[in-house]
Formats: structure tokens, sequence, C-alpha cells
């Protein structure tokens, strides 16, 4: 069984969708961090299409998620960028705000579940054409 922590006041700050949402986005991005991928601009990044964010919280719809991610982006607390390859690769990025980071990175919360994580660089992520998408894992 997986579960999720949340943190209350990011709870309170954003919503418990949002919550959920922006718990994944720190997990990649730190993840990524861990593995030295995903670096563009001097930050790390993790990407999903709505179809994959679906498959990784199959307990949201993508009106959701997208509503999610568009009051996270609103609020300051996730950025979006685009670093595909193709042209026609309409899949997002995201990174956290700098503040989310370093709290993130300070967290004995996240530095425990990270560390705990299959090593990183097992991990294979590819945005579109590839049909795999994130997942999550359990900690």
């Amino acid at each position: 069984m997986e579960y999720f922590t949340l943190q209350v006041e990011t709870a309170k700050k954003y919503g418990v969708n949002a919550s959920i949402v922006l718990h994944c986005i720190i997990y990649f991005v730190l993840t990524n961090k861990r593995a030295n991928r995903n670096k563009k601009k001097g930050r790390f990044w993790t990407y999903n299409s709505y179809e994959g964010w679906v498959q990784s919280l199959p307990f949201f719809t993508a009106t959701q998620i997208r509503g999610a991610l568009q009051k996270l982006r609103e609020q300051g607390a996730v950025e979006t960028g685009s670093f595909n390859k193709k042209g026609y690769d309409k899949t997002l990025w995201y990174t956290v705000s700098n503040e989310i980071l370093r709290e993130a990175e300070a967290s004995e919360y996240w530095t425990k579940r990270i560390s705990k994580s299959k090593k990183a660089s097992e991990k294979i992520n590819r945005p579109i054409p590839y049909k795999e998408y994130l997942s999550i894992e359990p900690y």
C-alpha cells in the first residue's frame, strides 16, 4: 500500500489536491537532483503529460490535476518550462520555487525519503513520443 504524507500548512495554503501534486513534484525534482538528471537553466526539473499524471495519481482526473498545477503556478510554488527535443512534444516540465526547494532540502522528511528511494539513475523517464510515464514509488 502506498501513502502520501502532507504538511498541514502546505495543504492549508494550496489545498489538498495541489499539495499532493506538489509533493510529487518535490519528490521527482529531488530525485533528479540526486541523480544529476534533467538539469536545465541551473535547476532540476521533472516532466509529465496530464495523462501521465493521471496514471501516477489515479485518484485524480486530468481536470483536477490541471487545476492543481494551475493553482501551484499562480501561487508561485511551481514553475513550468519546455525543454523537449521535438517541436510537436508539448509535455510540460515542472520545478518548484527556490524557497520550496530550500525547505525540502533542509527537511529531515525529504532527506530520508530520497535516500530510501530506488537508485535514481535506474529510473529512465522520457517525454512524448515515448509511452513511459512517471510513477509514484512507495517510500
